[in-house]
């Protein structure tokens, strides 16, 4: 990767993109939503000017944390906070160069092609939009394509390198762990990867001493993860924050789990949920499903068609969400109204209580669209149209990357399947875990909109290669049976 680094930046193409990069996001406005306010307030206690007691014991320390950071470094202002974020886009724009540059790698016009591509990725409206909305997505965002790119690179790590071994290992610990404590549902992106490559190089190299490293770092990082839960609830603890309000992940996830199924448990009969265990939770859905499989797995299937935006996202309340199997046109819900807020003739600062709106205003903006931001606003249809379909496509993807694998078991292109297969098997199995336990908004997705349309991408390409060579066999074959 430094030597990819060093070529790139040696470019004389690298000064001239950079400028126009910057020109491009710097034009847009940092926007503020409900969430960014509530997330201020924590930020207010990294800064003394606010008691460690009013936490909310639901929100992970790292993105409060890191605003801090950002308003330390880059001042407390607007523009400080997007030069963070910049800093953010600048690495998920590189590790998309590199994953494009290994997509392209065999192709006639490999330069052209991986451009192309990468002007796609990095220029999506929705994407771009992410990364000027103060929220956990634009971290989570590159935090998604660093573990996938490392963990395609893990495969083919030199066993005999002690150095690179442990260095993987502490980067993935300290995946879970980051990922966790930004946003609990980050887990699924950080601890996929790892794992999918490890299978893949325990497939290629059953050794004892393989298997154990592989392993290793799996179990590691599951031990280090929990070790941080219970370290940050005891920190929260000794600050006389109260645990048990049934704000915490395991009452949230529970009822959030129950209420994705539309199943009432009211043993108190006061016409509320009742708080319970997880397991319970999961006890009492597995039930749901045995007296109910159809219902259960319909509502299943329409949250996954909610998170890829297929289907219409409803609310009632704002906070609770459902997902019908009703289909949704262009239409996109909040990744439409979060995600192009940015190339919106609005306020950047979204309608919120006077006491939040005290926090945000410090970052309001009052400037006018520009014209990038009108331009921008132009490509809403056709990005939404290729959210819908890399996300919805994924299984079939994959499905279709292993029936090519087997039936024509080409060994020169075996790096660009397993690239694709830890793109599209992240993206599914978030898509599908996220659907399991009721995270249906399509905002939810996002993290995995990038990674999706890559490995559909390099699919597509890799499908390509195999049977171009195939026929060249074929042809060739076929003219020496006819010589002989």
């Amino acid at each position: 990767m430094k030597k990819t680094l060093n070529k790139f930046l040696k470019s004389p193409w690298s000064p001239i993109c950079l400028i126009g990069l910057t020109i491009i996001f710097f034009s847009l406005r940092l926007i503020i939503t409900y969430d960014s306010a509530h997330y201020l307030n924590y930020v207010a206690i990294f800064e003394g000017n606010a008691p460690v007691s009013s936490w909310d014991i639901v929100r992970g320390p790292v993105f409060p944390a890191l605003i801090f950071i950002f308003d330390v470094l880059f001042g407390k202002t607007n523009t400080g906070i997007l030069v963070g974020t910049f800093i953010f886009y600048l690495i998920f724009s590189f590790i998309c160069y590199k994953v494009c540059k290994e997509i392209c790698q065999n192709l006639k016009h490999k330069k052209l092609t991986q451009n192309i591509i990468l002007a796609i990725i990095i220029l999506n409206p929705l994407i771009m939009g992410f990364f000027h909305v103060l929220l956990t997505e634009f971290v989570a965002i590159t935090l998604t394509m660093l573990n996938i790119l490392l963990a395609y690179k893990w495969i083919y790590c030199d066993t005999h390198n002690k150095k690179h071994l442990i260095l993987y290992s502490l980067y993935f610990i300290f995946s879970l762990v980051f990922g966790y404590h930004l946003k609990q549902p980050y887990i699924i992106i950080s601890i996929i990867p790892p794992v999918i490559a490890s299978i893949i190089s325990l497939c290629k190299k059953h050794s004892v001493k393989n298997i154990a490293y592989r392993l290793g770092t799996i179990i590691l990082a599951i031990i280090f993860l929990f070790i941080s839960i219970v370290s940050w609830n005891k920190i929260l603890e000794a600050k006389g924050i109260d645990m048990d309000t049934g704000r915490d992940s395991a009452s949230l996830f529970s009822r959030q789990i129950l209420e994705a199924y539309q199943i009432s448990y009211d043993q108190n009969n006061d016409g509320k949920t009742d708080q319970i265990s997880t397991l319970e939770a999961l006890g009492i859905l597995s039930n749901e499903f045995f007296s109910n499989p159809l219902h259960i797995i319909t509502i299943y299937i329409s949250n996954y068609c909610g998170l890829s935006s297929v289907c219409v996202i409803e609310t009632e309340n704002g906070v609770g969400y459902t997902s019908t199997l009703s289909f949704s046109g262009f239409d996109i819900y909040e990744n439409g109204i979060i995600g192009y807020r940015a190339y919106k003739d609005q306020p950047n600062i979204f309608d919120m209580p006077e006491k939040l709106y005290h926090q945000a205003s410090i970052y309001g903006d009052t400037s006018d669209r520009s014209l990038i931001a009108h331009t921008m606003n132009i490509f809403q249809a056709p990005t939404n149209i290729l959210f819908k379909v890399s996300t919805i496509l994924c299984l079939p993807f994959i499905v279709l990357l292993i029936i090519i694998k087997i039936k024509y078991k080409n060994k020169k292109f075996i790096p660009l399947f397993y690239l694709n297969i830890i793109l599209l098997t992240t993206s599914f199995l978030h898509l599908a875990l996220s659907a399991g336990i009721g995270l249906i908004i399509d905002r939810y997705a996002i993290e995995i909109f990038i990674p999706s349309t890559l490995g559909i991408i390099g699919t597509i390409i890799y499908t390509q290669n195999v049977l171009v060579t195939e026929s060249i066999k074929h042809k060739k074959t076929i003219k020496r049976l006819n010589h002989d």
